[in-house]
């Protein structure tokens, strides 16, 4: 919170609880400084920091967890390739050994096809294998 508190004006000191009215103020100046870099994706992101914090619970959960994750990231790469050229891969696997067995993904945007194939020698099954092997 005092990270929000400081982007208020100098001089506006905030004395105990901060209102509703101040967490409005705040929220608007955060959108403010970040409505270039989509301040929704910052915030989605630290909402996934924060469920990953609380990580554990069952089997089903980390699937959901992971398949979420997923899509968010895939959305975010999609967007960024289609709005502003940028191409990119990335791996994402579940640490738990004995649970996170059928956690593995592997995206690629439109530019960067086959990138795995091609400069790695590797499938998406394998790229994935010595991916879960390193983490």
């Amino acid at each position: 919170m005092e990270r929000e508190l400081a982007r208020l004006p100098k001089g506006e000191q905030v004395a105990g609880t901060p209102t509703a009215d101040i967490h409005k103020r705040c929220f608007s100046l955060f959108k403010e400084e970040y409505k270039d870099t989509t301040y929704s994706t910052i915030l989605e992101t630290w909402k996934e920091a924060k469920e990953l914090e609380n990580m554990g619970g069952t089997l089903a959960q980390r699937q959901q967890l992971f398949d979420k994750t997923k899509r968010n990231l895939n959305h975010t790469f999609t967007a960024l390739s289609k709005a502003h050229g940028f191409e990119g891969t990335y791996l994402l696997a579940g640490r738990v050994v004995n649970q996170d067995g059928g956690l593995g993904h592997v995206f690629m945007t439109p530019g960067a096809e086959r990138f795995f194939a091609e400069r790695c020698r590797a499938g998406d099954d394998e790229i994935i294998g010595h991916f879960k092997a390193h983490v």
